[in-house]
């Protein structure tokens, strides 16, 4: 037993010093990508290579490892599956699910968000149900209209197979526009969608089989798409859809400028093959959460 003149002391140092009294869990050394919150407001992510009774060491998507004292870690929480999930410049696309508007095939991990919008008038929200199932969903704002009026939307997403270089995905796209009391649009989009390569650079193709109250389609719309990521904080992006039955093959080529935590897109829409020749300006971003 310890006497009393020896346990003051003893508690005078658990109290002193809190990491000795309770350290926090430390975050398992595998595949999974995660995300350390420090005390000082900072946060590291990467996959976790090695861990002690008072450190872990965080592998970053740039090579470079990182021994974090265990005191400073509050919370950590997994963000990705994949070894190498950042590339070379060490940051993630809050925007990866996407291109412009055509999807990728890549899903959000399980916990993670985003809240979008396209023009202002389009705003989009989606959620991370597990690592392979995302649901997105959202409504026009446009002034003057009722809520029956708004275009309302909702996109499922499953993603079938999910390695550093090769995603697979089927999902879909339901839209329902309320054109007055009596007569209510619907309809939507199936499709297919495979992406090669990483978040820094990829191409995506994809196949959709549009549907509404009459039947479908036999013939697959044709999305093709790339990305490119130049810098840290800058992303080139085009995607071009083709139609069945035309000729008319609408372009979006810009810029996604990338932060920790929000995306912005910058493009022009050119539509090859149409009566009309303008260009048409793109804008949309995506706050992560």
């Amino acid at each position: 037993m310890l006497r009393r003149s020896s346990f003051v002391p003893l508690l005078l140092l658990l109290v002193a010093h809190p990491a000795l009294a309770q350290q926090p869990a430390l975050p398992p050394v595998d595949s999974a990508v995660v995300e350390l919150k420090l005390s000082d407001g900072s946060s590291v992510r990467g996959r976790v290579v090695a861990t002690s009774d008072s450190s872990c060491t965080v592998l970053t998507g740039t090579g470079l490892g990182i021994a974090v004292p265990l005191r400073t870690v509050k919370s950590w929480r997994v963000v990705g599956v994949e070894p190498a999930g950042f590339g070379r410049f060490g940051r993630r696309d809050p925007g990866r699910t996407r291109l412009f508007l055509a999807p990728t095939a890549r899903t959000l991990p399980r916990g993670e968000g985003y809240v979008g919008d396209y023009y202002v008038l389009f705003a989009v929200v989606g959620y991370g149900i597990t690592d392979r199932v995302m649901l997105s969903g959202g409504m026009s704002l446009i002034p003057g209209l009722g809520l029956d009026q708004q275009l309302l939307y909702f996109a499922p997403k499953v993603g079938l197979v999910a390695t550093p270089k090769v995603h697979l995905a089927v999902g879909a796209l339901y839209m329902r526009l309320g054109v007055s009391d009596l007569v209510n649009a619907w309809g939507g989009v199936g499709y297919a969608a495979a992406t090669f390569g990483s978040e820094d650079a990829a191409f995506t193709l994809g196949l959709g089989w549009p549907f509404a109250a009459g039947g479908t389609t036999s013939s697959p719309w044709v999305m093709a798409g790339g990305e490119e990521r130049v810098s840290r904080g800058l992303k080139l992006l085009v995607e071009g859809w083709k139609f069945p039955g035309t000729d008319v093959v609408p372009v979006v080529g810009g810029v996604r400028f990338v932060d920790e935590k929000v995306a912005v897109d910058l493009g022009l829409v050119q539509v090859v093959g149409a009566d009309f020749h303008g260009i048409v300006p793109w804008v949309d971003f995506t706050v992560r959460w």
